[in-house]
């Protein structure tokens, strides 16, 4: 007698369950997504929305006032720089112009015997004249486009006394001092002060005397006091000064201030 054919089990599909699943799955997305835009247009999100806006408007408008505080300080430093560079012109014109005065006078007069006349380059010294005065007269517009800006902001600030206090080993020697400017030098002999431009700091007789002196004295010394404009004209002085055989120093002047020796 044949055996009976076993029946298969009944197989369970799931099928039913994850679609149900997917199907409140997506429909909970759409009440969170419903919900968010909803809240998104209550008055603390616009409160907020104008909190943020004011901030950033706050750090702009900071950034242009530190960048305007920047501009003038320059601007000023720049005025203070340009009045002094005015000033030493007119001082060297004024030089010049004396000196040109004396030279008309003598030529009228007749030579002395065994009077030696030094020979003039006229030419030249015409030509640095003319230099010089329209270097003058581009300042004095300058000048007078800073002092309208000054004037509108309640004048220029003072600058503060520079005291110079040498310090050392070497406490028994004899300085001699010189500024060093962007222009030239300012030579601080005891009670006379000296201008020299940074072009004639090779041919000028009253530099080339004090290096003379100080190479000639042992004790003394050149002490350069360097303004923070005036690293070029340092340069060529101390090369001046070594080529002579003067011993020299330095010393850094912090600001535009008056120098107290």
């Amino acid at each position: 007698m044949a055996r009976r054919r076993r029946t298969n089990k009944l197989a369970v599909s799931l099928f039913p369950f994850l679609s149900v699943l997917a199907c409140v799955i997506g429909t909970l997305t759409l009440m969170i997504t419903a919900l968010a835009l909803g809240q998104m247009d209550t008055d603390e999100v616009a409160t907020l929305d104008r909190f943020e806006t004011a901030q950033l408007k706050l750090r702009r408008l900071r950034e242009s006032i530190q960048r305007l505080e920047r501009e003038i300080a320059e601007l000023e430093k720049t005025a203070d720089q340009d009045r002094r560079r005015l000033a030493d012109l007119r001082v060297e014109l004024q030089q010049l112009l004396e000196e040109k005065q004396l030279l008309l006078d003598r030529s009228d007069e007749p030579p002395e015997v065994d009077l030696e006349i030094p020979v003039v380059d006229t030419k030249a010294h015409k030509r640095r004249t003319a230099e010089m005065a329209d270097e003058l007269s581009r300042l004095e517009q300058r000048r007078k486009q800073l002092s309208d800006e000054l004037a509108k902001r309640g004048g220029p600030r003072r600058e503060a006394t520079v005291v110079i206090q040498p310090s050392g080993s070497g406490v028994d020697l004899e300085p001699v001092f010189v500024e060093c400017t962007a222009e030239g030098i300012v030579i601080h002999d005891k009670e006379k002060t000296s201008r020299v431009r940074r072009a004639d700091l090779k041919t000028d007789p009253t530099y080339l005397a004090l290096l003379k002196r100080v190479a000639e004295r042992p004790k003394a010394r050149v002490i350069f006091l360097i303004r923070d404009d005036g690293l070029a004209t340092y340069s060529a002085a101390s090369a001046v000064a070594t080529g002579h055989y003067a011993r020299h120093g330095k010393l850094p002047v912090v600001g535009h201030g008056k120098i107290d020796l």
